[in-house]
């Protein structure tokens, strides 16, 4: 190639990294307006419009780490062309996040029996603040990005902020303590064990502001006849409160500044320390587990209540099954399954009016390890039969061969979907409960249980315990069965299996990206540079020939030839 082609064709290559910039420019600017939705606004901006600097700022500080904790969960998400989440999704991950880092059911976001899809999360704020519940549900009907749904909980966590400050400032009333005096070290560590009382005892819904003196000294005096780990969770308290000022001077030590760190600091830190009640009660079922199923025969689970007035598995037949805990696929051996038991209503054990305090999904943290290592929405059965081969849990043992069974239950999902395993379906679910049964909850069809706690099942007049008849006849029906043969059916291969999908988060259609102005002059002049370039390589060195283009030497100006 002659120098005079070089030449042009390096001004023309030129030119195209100046468009290159330029565009590079513009999608800058676009990625800019990460923090705003469709409209423009920034969703901080208008929540200090709406509720003031304070609790803009109070959101703003816990938006970056509540970001980095929903990186995992988010990147496994499908989102749609523009990179957003639709709003059952925000409703499925904003569940996940606060029961992983919290182990707090929050009201609203968990689905409770139901669809996803079946309310908006803004209805988290519905009974709370207008203003937040319109805020957020007016701009979920067009998605949000990541930064947007951080923003969502960091709102959420300082509304319970809020509430703690509420709480506490029952607590010195009740005990007759003043915000703006100093406390002694002993009226100090009272407020926190008060408070706790205050948290743990009253149940959900309870309107604290009214709480008098005599109804709260009734529940100081009742709780350790009630709740047999009192004086551990007292003892939790105390230990939050001894870590919390060591880090504070003298003189704060005992201040209403200090009190409200620790508190804070106990809503946070609650849910995972007392799941280890949770984890006694799971030992205590799957001591009498059908082998390698996840559940506990009706009569075994009743039967020690004959004998022991303190036992403490006596839900009747119709709250079990109205909990989703009770599996009839073999009617004459009904059967408790033990990771939808724990996971129940009638497991939690404090509340807010934002959420209740429950056991720990243990399924959660499988499921985030997968969505770690898989960074998408689905996979392949074997991507995902590596991994999980390799994941151990509190009951199951890895490495491990997973079973002809259970790979030809994956394959037979990933070919209802065109071969590859959505993570966020009940199918995949209902897989992951036969591979962990003891961890993963069995993922019933949305609509088909409505899970409540024993205060809300006794407001409609029906027997929340068995009663001791039942039990005898539950235990004569039992010994007519073979139980040896029942158990050989009830493993794995025979395990309940539904075809019947139901995806927990939308697959949007995600259709191919419009060129924009900048793309398309960029793509134009792309494709007029290729054309030049093999023009200009096809012509013969011989420049004394016609041609095209200029021919330039070192004592000349440019002419056509």
């Amino acid at each position: 190639m002659s120098f005079s082609h070089t030449l042009m064709l390096g001004a023309f290559a030129a030119s195209l990294l100046s468009f290159t910039a330029v565009g590079a420019a513009f999608r800058g600017s676009e990625g800019s307006l990460n923090h705003m939705d469709h409209h423009g606004i920034d969703l901080l901006q208008e929540l200090e419009n709406r509720a003031g600097l304070d609790h803009r700022q109070a959101t703003e500080s816990r938006v970056d780490r509540l970001e980095q904790a929903l990186k995992p969960m988010w990147a496994a998400m499908p989102k749609d062309s523009a990179g957003r989440l639709e709003a059952a999704g925000v409703r499925y991950l904003l569940h996940r996040l606060f029961v992983q880092r919290h182990g707090w059911f929050v009201d609203g976001l968990d689905a409770g029996g139901d669809a996803w899809d079946s309310a908006s999360p803004a209805a988290v704020f519905k009974d709370h603040s207008s203003d937040h519940h319109s805020l957020f549900g007016d701009r979920l009907d067009h998605g949000f990005t990541l930064h947007q749904v951080a923003v969502f909980a960091a709102t959420l966590e300082t509304m319970v902020h809020g509430e703690n400050i509420d709480r506490l400032g029952v607590t010195y009333r009740l005990q007759g303590l003043s915000r703006s005096e100093t406390l002694t070290e002993a009226e100090a560590a009272e407020a926190i064990r008060g408070y706790m009382v205050v948290y743990v005892r009253f149940p959900q819904g309870t309107n604290i502001s009214t709480v008098t003196k005599r109804v709260y000294d009734f529940h100081d005096r009742s709780a350790s006849e009630t709740y047999s780990t009192w004086p551990d969770t007292i003892n939790f308290a105390k230990a939050i409160r001894s870590r919390i000022v060591e880090d504070v001077l003298d003189e704060e030590r005992t201040s209403w500044e200090t009190s409200l760190k620790v508190v804070e600091e106990i809503g946070e830190r609650y849910g995972r320390w007392q799941s280890k009640e949770c984890n006694v009660l799971k030992n205590m079922l799957t001591a009498m587990e059908i082998p390698g199923t996840g559940r506990v025969a009706l009569s075994d689970f009743y039967a020690p209540a004959l004998h022991n007035s303190t036992w403490n598995f006596v839900e009747s037949v119709p709250y079990l099954r109205q909990l989703g805990a009770l599996d009839e696929s073999n009617p004459q051996q009904p059967a408790v399954i033990i990771p939808n038991y724990l996971n129940a209503p009638t497991n939690c054990v404090a509340s807010s009016k934002f959420y209740s305090v429950c056991c720990i999904d243990e399924c959660e943290d499988l499921l985030g390890t997968l969505e770690g290592k898989i960074a998408a929405p689905d996979a392949t059965p074997a991507q995902i039969a590596d991994i999980i081969s390799q994941l151990p849990s509190d009951t199951v043992q890895a490495p491990r061969l997973l079973s002809p069974v259970l790979m030809s239950r994956l394959e037979e999902i990933a070919s209802h979907h065109e071969g590859k395993v959505p993570l966020h379906g009940r199918m995949f679910a209902q897989w992951l409960h036969h591979v962990y049964p003891r961890e993963c909850p069995f993922p019933h069809i949305s609509g088909t249980t409505n899970p409540v706690t024993q205060e809300e099942w006794l407001r409609t007049d029906k027997t929340l315990e068995v009663e001791q008849s039942e039990i005898r006849r539950i235990l004569e029906e039992a010994k007519l069965v073979d139980r040896s043969a029942e158990t050989a059916q009830a493993m794995e291969p025979d395990m309940p299996w539904h075809f019947e999908e139901e995806l927990f988060v939308a697959r949007p259609k995600l259709p191919q990206a419009k060129s924009g102005f900048m793309a398309t002059v960029f793509k134009g002049l792309l494709l007029a540079a290729l054309v030049l370039a093999a023009y200009v390589l096809s012509q013969p060195k011989d420049t004394s020939k016609k041609g095209l283009l200029p021919s330039y030497s070192s004592n000349s100006h440019a002419k056509y030839v």
